[in-house]
């Protein structure tokens, strides 16, 4: 092998070594916060990741409104804005919505009887969404939500976000 052989294999070594372990941090349950923590301590401009915790064994769509009057804000901790769906999937919040709501960082988790576990990202995240509904003729009800559906990718090909979950409480249709 010649030296620019060697060379080159060295420096495709090194790419497949570093694309790994950049796969691995992102895929990893602490990547958010620790994305954050890094950037912070670096002195970069960050949003707080958000922490989306569904019940223990739910499966299906867990979507967010944010801004909805009356709704309970939502907290942070460590690090992190805390998300913690019911057993509908259906969160609102009176916080408003993240100003980078498409750029946002999340982690998934599931509850368990001891805490919270994560939920690997690859294989049963799908569909992670944000948007902005509603318009400004001043009689349409303008609101952002955010969603992911958790479960297979057979059952995410196979079920629409339900209807009640699109708009919030009191959003004109």
């Amino acid at each position: 092998m010649t030296s620019i052989g060697r060379l080159l294999a060295v420096i495709v070594a090194v790419a497949l070594v570093i694309g790994a372990a950049v796969f691995l941090f992102f895929q990893s349950p602490i990547a958010p916060e620790g994305l954050y923590r890094v950037q912070k301590a670096v002195g970069m401009e960050a949003t707080v990741p958000e922490r989306h915790i569904v019940p223990a064994g739910f499966q299906g769509w867990a979507v967010v409104h944010y801004g909805v009057k009356g709704a309970p804000p939502l907290r942070e901790d460590h690090d992190a804005v805390i998300l913690e769906y019911p057993s509908s999937g259906r969160l609102d919040t009176s916080t408003p919505p993240p100003a980078d709501l498409g750029l946002i960082q999340r982690g998934y988790y599931s509850r368990t009887a001891d805490g919270i576990a994560p939920i690997a990202r690859l294989g049963n995240i799908w569909g992670d969404y944000s948007q902005r509904n509603g318009g400004s003729d001043g009689n349409t009800q303008i609101s952002y939500s955010a969603g992911f559906f958790v479960g297979t990718m057979q059952d995410f090909l196979a079920t629409e976000c339900p209807v009640e979950h699109r708009r919030p409480v009191g959003a004109h249709e």
